[in-house]
């Protein structure tokens, strides 16, 4: 267990109450962990502190809340041990620097968001010893300010330290997602697993924001299914190049995978919905990059790269 405060209690802050960072610190609490959640949206907050948090469905918790910031510059009272970042990842470097401000020789930083090399943002400025990478495997939607309808969960989630001197905080963070029930554990090479959740994000979620539809919709229709088992096949060229290990039924897995998701709507739709920035750069348009670092053209992923951009412009 690493050195914390108040007789072994892990002091964390939780940047970003979306799905991802309201599940993530309802299941530190109820751990035991002293979680401090962080937004920017002064109603959130004044909600989640009143009224704690509620998930439903997928997972049902109800969590009281023992303190909530409103900026991250607040969290500094905290003297934090580790603080995950939960926005989406236009917003990541905004808050990595925001975090450089505070930073403390003992605070580590859980990166927890989709996508590809978001960890190296954090790294750059913490340093490889500091940081550490987590793969979600949940998801849902928040129909009020406190409460998560989560969509699924498929087991387990992964988290990994980028550097030997951050195993021990690793360890103790999985244990206390395991501890409250949300199944985590620490991989070989989470390089895999960031891929091969980049790729099930990267198949389908551009595609319903294109297209207005839930995930079960594009999966039903045929000639939307073969577009996204060909933008899977695009990109599983572009990580083998990569060296990354994904298995020969891993075609097989995502089209099963992302036929069981039902009607939610990717993150990707809600924020066109919203008028906001996607992740698209992180997930296709990351495709695309290491595309072109071995030479591989990737159409399809450079294709709904645009057109995302393109609605993105379209809202502004």
């Amino acid at each position: 267990m690493t050195d914390n405060n108040n007789n072994g209690q892990m002091r964390v802050g939780v940047i970003g109450m979306g799905p991802v960072g309201a599940v993530l610190m309802a299941h530190l609490i109820e751990a035991g962990a002293f979680v401090v959640p962080c937004d920017i949206i002064p109603k959130k907050m004044d909600k989640i502190k009143k009224s704690g948090i509620i998930l439903k469905r997928t997972i049902e918790k109800r969590v009281e809340v023992p303190a909530v910031c409103n900026s991250i510059q607040e969290l500094e009272m905290y003297d934090l041990d580790l603080a995950i970042i939960a926005v989406k990842t236009p917003g990541l470097a905004k808050v990595v620097g925001k975090l450089a401000q505070i930073k403390s020789d003992k605070m580590y930083v859980l990166c927890a968001q989709n996508g590809i090399d978001n960890e190296l943002i954090v790294a750059q400025e913490f340093g490889d010893e500091k940081t550490l990478r987590m793969v979600v495997n949940y998801a849902g939607n928040m129909p009020e300010s406190n409460i998560v309808h989560v969509s699924f969960f498929n087991p387990p989630n992964y988290i990994a330290a980028l550097s030997p001197k951050g195993e021990d905080m690793a360890k103790d963070v999985v244990e206390l997602m395991n501890k409250s029930g949300l199944d985590t554990m620490i991989p070989e090479d989470i390089q895999d697993f960031i891929w091969e959740k980049a790729i099930l994000n990267a198949a389908l979620s551009a595609v319903c924001a294109i297209t207005r539809k839930t995930m079960k919709e594009v999966m039903d229709f045929q000639y939307t299914l073969e577009l996204v088992e060909a933008i899977i096949d695009e990109s599983v060229r572009v990580a083998e190049m990569e060296g990354i290990e994904l298995g020969k039924k891993f075609r097989r897995f995502c089209v099963r995978y992302l036929k069981n998701a039902g009607h939610h709507k990717p993150s990707m739709l809600i924020d066109l919905e919203n008028g906001s920035k996607t992740e698209i750069d992180q997930l296709n348009g990351r495709i695309v990059k290491y595309g072109r670092k071995h030479c591989l053209p990737t159409p399809l992923n450079q294709c709904v790269t645009a057109l995302v951009h393109l609605l993105e412009y379209s809202v502004e």
